[in-house]
């Protein structure tokens, strides 16, 4: 058996359940460990239930004393792809972020189908829902900020994309594609108001629901991601196949990744 930690906001959680989803497919009996949401508070809690998963929860007593056997504890060392991830021994404890689709990319189709929604969505993401798929050429735009900026931890790992990243990727969709509405998500949607100018524009200023909002990105035919996990798998969840994503280059300020895509313009 092999137990991966999942941990984090939804898209941490995300690419941790991708990773032991990959695991799986490779015929790895492979179970989830949610046993620290029970002090983690951050973001929202445990989330991975708000979609289709096919893998099951870990025992948490058996994981807190190791009575499924479990031989060694591995961690994930860096956020660069590392491709012993893929190939365990089995029997073990698995700690990790797994932030590249390196670790996944070709169980695509597989992980469409586990990140369906399994719920009713409430009626302010029905009317954008909506909104988004009558717009004949949308773009998603995310800013976070948040604990980015009140928390000096994460400050110092993280930053910001300035207001320039923004305004070169709006240039960029638009030299491409004429007429686009651009659909701005923010966990501080009110300084994104008072700060992001540019022409149609459509502020998603609604009661955030993170796996509904995620939804919402998915829709728009193009998406700019901001250094977050969560934008990303907006991103990565759109189907469209002639999608324009941009995300930053840097995506932490010092730790060197390989978190966006190799297919998406980094600026």
């Amino acid at each position: 058996m092999v137990v991966v930690r999942i941990l984090g906001g939804l898209g941490n959680q995300m690419f941790q359940y991708a990773y032991a989803r990959s695991l799986s497919l490779k015929g790895y009996d492979v179970k989830l460990d949610i046993s620290k949401f029970k002090t983690y508070k951050l973001h929202g809690g445990y989330q991975l239930n708000k979609f289709n998963i096919k893998l099951k929860k870990a025992d948490p007593l058996a994981v807190l004393y190791g009575k499924i056997g479990l031989k060694s504890n591995i961690k994930e060392k860096s956020l660069l792809f590392n491709g012993d991830f893929k190939s365990l021994k089995g029997n073990e404890y698995v700690k990790g972020y797994f932030q590249t689709e390196k670790y996944f990319n070709k169980i695509r189709e597989t992980l469409l189908n586990d990140f369906v929604i399994n719920q009713k969505l409430s009626i302010n993401t029905q009317k954008m829902e909506q909104q988004i798929l009558s717009t004949k050429n949308s773009c998603s735009l995310h800013i976070r900020r948040g604990d980015y900026i009140s928390d000096e931890k994460a400050n110092k790992i993280h930053g910001t994309c300035n207001l320039d990243y923004y305004h070169k990727a709006i240039e960029i969709i638009n030299k491409k594609y004429t007429n686009t509405t651009f659909y701005i998500f923010s966990d501080d949607i009110s300084w994104t108001k008072k700060n992001l100018k540019t022409e149609k524009i459509v502020f998603v200023d609604v009661k955030s629901i993170p796996h509904e909002d995620m939804y919402l990105m998915s829709l728009c035919n193009h998406n700019i991601t901001a250094n977050s996990s969560f934008s990303w798998w907006g991103a990565w969840l759109n189907t469209n196949k002639n999608k324009i994503v941009i995300a930053p280059r840097n995506w932490f300020i010092e730790k060197e990744n390989e978190v966006a895509c190799e297919n998406w313009i980094k600026l």
